[in-house]
């Protein structure tokens, strides 16, 4: 293989022509603090109707005599968290149909920040809570939260602190840099991030989906999230979770379709069940997914958004399913080449498309493999003379045999060639037709060296640059990484992303490299 140079960020600091890497916060999973009780100790100071505040805040470790209520000269109260490092501190509180608040600091500070609970649309009937932020990135080391009555109604639900961690963001390459920069692009501290795709929309922008806020490879809580970037990859928005269904969201795809709506696609699971994989952690809410919200949620999905990603339609069933989804076609269709559920291993490729920007699907095809070919995790790209290629993982049982395989179709999907072998081994793959007609493939490779690999076809898929295959990266900590995907930007250069450890003893999180093509030959 080819092998492009991966900068460390010690090389990147000190290069002369190069910006400094820029910082960036991750925030991890929240603390709640939650075990502040309402209580009404028989005081008849506590029941005088004719006082303004009748909330109560207690914390069971208090006792009755620090209590905090619509008093005067009721005193503070010092709760100490016990916690260390930095955080977000936000506070719960009621809103009634009477004016609520109280004062909040730190015990290293002198001044209150006094808290307004905003109360609209709240009755004497109709009470609701509210999150209230109170510091941003704060160091939580030897402090205690402070309380104090400011003559309003009082209510105190719970404390959440939310961890703050940094690292060094991923750096497209300077403009003269030949790189390749790597780096990472989104991590979520303590959680796992799996299998992302990326998208280059008409107006420039990249926007990336990718299952995170997970406790692990296999578990209960993965969502559909996404991140995105308006700077060709120097930003990235925060988080903004898409879908979060009762069951394991996996495997996200995104593109944008001709009509400029964002569609994404993935796969909802129940395999965190099996025995040996389910964790005592998880059993109650396993217990909690009756037979209905199986029937509801099981299966493969896509969903839209007509307005860049601020609102999504409602989830649409689709026969299979692929980590990096459909894509476009130039007539307009969507196409999408996914794995469903077959009989056994050579019926399980189906082929649908969309002819209404994605609202429905028909299967319009299968694709065959031979006995000795397990496919699965399919993609596909259009070359430019309207040719469709299709590659897929081999999920063979013989790990040293799992080389990718490839089928064609010339008549717009609707008949394919039988699957065969090319002599790349990784897995799975995905297409991009660049700008001078090339077709980029990128896949992990999950055997030392780990990382990622790219290869390059000049002739429509029909042959690939095999003695000139590029490494992207080769140092991963282990083989729990891949499912890379590629946008070329506007000055041709290529980001490709993928899940992957930032470092050994870290969950997976989502990285990019940002690099050069070689030249056409």
């Amino acid at each position: 293989m080819k092998k492009l140079c991966i900068l460390s960020l010690a090389v990147i600091l000190l290069a002369p022509l190069v910006a400094m890497a820029e910082e960036a916060t991750i925030r991890g999973e929240p603390i709640i603090k939650d075990d502040f009780e309402r209580c009404t100790p028989k005081d008849k100071i506590l029941n005088d109707e004719n006082r303004s505040g009748f909330w109560n805040l207690r914390y069971k470790t208090w006792g009755d005599n620090n209590l905090l209520y619509g008093n005067p000269a009721a005193p503070d109260i010092a709760y100490d968290p016990a916690l260390k490092g930095f955080y977000d501190v936000e506070v719960e509180s009621r809103a009634t149909d009477r004016a609520g608040g109280f004062g909040l600091r730190l015990s290293s500070e002198a001044e209150f920040t006094v808290l307004h609970v905003p109360n609209e649309g709240a009755t004497p009937q109709k009470h609701f809570n509210v999150w209230l932020p109170f510091r941003k990135n704060v160091r939580l080391d030897n402090e205690k939260l402070i309380i104090r009555y400011t003559g309003k109604a009082a209510h105190i639900d719970a404390f959440k602190f939310i961890p703050i961690g940094r690292f060094t963001k991923f750096r497209p390459l300077a403009a003269n840099e030949p790189g390749p920069s790597t780096g990472v692009i989104c991590k979520e501290m303590g959680r796992y991030i799996g299998w992302p795709t990326i998208a280059r929309t008409s107006k420039g922008e990249l926007i990336v989906t990718f299952s995170g806020d997970r406790d692990a490879h296999v578990c209960p809580w993965g969502k559909t999230q996404m991140v995105r970037s308006a700077d060709n990859g120097r930003t990235w928005s925060d988080v903004v979770t898409i879908n979060n269904t009762p069951l394991d969201d996996r495997d996200t795809g995104v593109i944008e379709t001709s009509k400029g709506t964002l569609l994404v696609s993935w796969f909802t699971s129940l395999y965190f069940e099996r025995p040996g994989i389910l964790r005592d952690s998880w059993r109650q809410h396993a217990a909690k997914i009756g037979p209905e919200t199986r029937k509801q949620w099981l299966g493969t999905w896509v969903r839209r958004s007509e307005d860049n990603g601020k609102t999504w339609g409602v989830p649409t069933r689709t026969s299979g399913s692929a980590p990096h989804g459909p894509i476009p076609l130039k007539d307009g269709r969507l196409i999408y080449v996914g794995t469903g559920d077959g009989p056994g291993p050579s019926d399980r490729v189906v082929v649908e498309e969309s002819k209404d920007d994605g609202v429905t699907w028909q299967q319009i095809a299968k694709v065959s493999s031979p006995p000795s070919f397990y496919a699965d995790e399919p993609h596909v790209v259009e070359c430019s003379n309207g040719r469709l290629v299709a590659m897929f993982r081999n999920e063979h049982p013989d790990e040293s045999q799992r080389f990718l395989g490839q089928s064609e179709s010339e008549d717009g999907g609707r008949t394919w060639s039988m699957i065969h072998r090319i002599e790349i081994w990784g897995y799975p793959p995905h297409l991009t037709r660049l700008n001078d007609g090339r077709l980029l493939m990128v896949y992990g490779h999950r055997r030392q060296p780990f990382g990622q690999r790219a290869c390059l076809s000049r002739d429509d898929g029909r042959t690939w640059d095999l003695k000139n295959g590029i490494a992207l990266v080769d140092n991963a900590p282990d083989g729990d990484l891949g499912y890379p995907a590629s946008a070329q930007l506007g000055d041709g250069t290529i980001l490709t992303i993928y899940y992957q450890k930032d470092q050994p003893a870290e969950k997976p999180c989502l990285m990019g490299t940002h690099w050069r093509l070689p030249a056409a030959r």
